[in-house]
């Protein structure tokens, strides 16, 4: 545990403050005596201690999500699962990562941030995840470095093998290409970087219309894990924040829990507005526990603004998290309130 935290500390001096926060939470966890004393008595039972290790950390996660999962925040609950590499790999007689050539696709069940920083992607290169979520801290740290990644694939990552061509962008995924696909993959490359080095050139360049009129350009954003590589300079403010999937990503969120987030996102948006809209279920987002399933017409049923009038415990929960200045607050029928 003090090799693999002492390795994490090497590679957080050397990468950028998003990505040291992420690599902080993981060697606060092989700190965390509630993981290690249970993992420890286990090893004095004679349990072999890779086992013990895992057995630690899957009791922690069945505890949470019975009971306190909602009261710790997420990247806490990702960390405490991606405490298991590092500790496991010297266990096994600490054998190093099998090595990355550059411009390499790396598939995988799922990467650990650690991994993902200490490959260098300056070459090139992608992510194919089988398992893995949108939201998850590499995801996050992909975005952040423009390595494309695709998650959730849902196939053995050994069945990956050869040539591929990824298009992160559309979620795409071609093997053994053929010469003419390959071909027209290059110039939709070519296409996007032109495109991506031309944008950047006039990031923070009012938006302004050929005569001369201002146009105000607001964002729309489901969480602050999507702003991580983003300036307010690139906009005039947050003019949507899509809730339901806060929402949906781990049940009801408590109001402290909702806090966090909407004030994450006020932060950035440093003085400039940003519109929070209230939660906007039902239809094409059913959220378990809240939304009414089986309904015959249901993006005319019972969601938005009407769901929540009918739920006023819901309702009013969330109202009270929006209560960070200057944050507006709309809801899910673009009233304001």
């Amino acid at each position: 545990m003090a090799t693999a935290a002492a390795e994490l500390a090497a590679l957080a001096d050397d990468v950028a403050d998003d990505a040291a926060g992420i690599l902080g939470f993981q060697i606060a966890l092989l700190d965390d005596d509630a993981l290690s004393t249970p993992a420890f008595a286990a090893i004095a039972g004679d349990t072999p201690a890779d086992v013990a290790w895992r057995a630690a950390l899957d009791d922690e996660d069945c505890r949470l999500s019975r009971g306190r999962r909602r009261d710790i925040p997420c990247p806490r609950r990702r960390s405490r699962r991606l405490a298991r590499p590092g500790v496991l790999a010297h266990l096994g007689g600490g054998a190093g990562d099998t090595a990355v050539a550059p411009g390499s696709i790396v598939a995988a069940a799922d990467l650990p941030p650690s991994r993902f920083l200490a490959i260098d992607w300056r070459a090139g290169g992608a992510v194919l995840l089988s398992e893995g979520s949108r939201n998850s801290h590499v995801a996050m740290l992909a975005r952040a470095r423009g390595v494309p990644m695709i998650v959730g694939l849902g196939i053995d990552p050994c069945r990956l093998a050869g040539e591929a061509l990824v298009d992160a962008a559309d979620g795409e995924l071609v093997l053994d290409p053929a010469p003419a696909t390959r071909a027209a993959f290059e110039a939709r490359r070519q296409s996007h970087q032109t495109g991506a080095a031309e944008a950047a050139s006039r990031v923070g360049e009012p938006a302004v219309t050929a005569d001369g009129v201002a146009v105000a350009v607001h964002i729309n954003v489901a969480g602050p894990d999507e702003l991580v590589a983003l300036s307010p300079a690139i906009c005039d403010g947050i003019g949507l924040v899509r809730t339901e999937f806060l929402f949906a990503s781990d049940g009801l969120p408590d109001e402290e829990t909702q806090y966090r987030v909407y004030r994450r996102l006020v932060e950035w948006a440093a003085g400039k507005p940003v519109t929070i809209r209230t939660l906007d279920a039902g239809g094409d987002k059913p959220i378990a526990g809240l939304t009414t399933a089986g309904e015959s017409n249901p993006f005319l049923g019972m969601r938005g603004i009407r769901l929540s009038l009918s739920r006023p415990e819901v309702f009013a929960v969330q109202l009270r998290a929006s209560r960070v200045p200057p944050a507006m607050a709309h809801c899910g029928s673009c009233c304001r309130w």
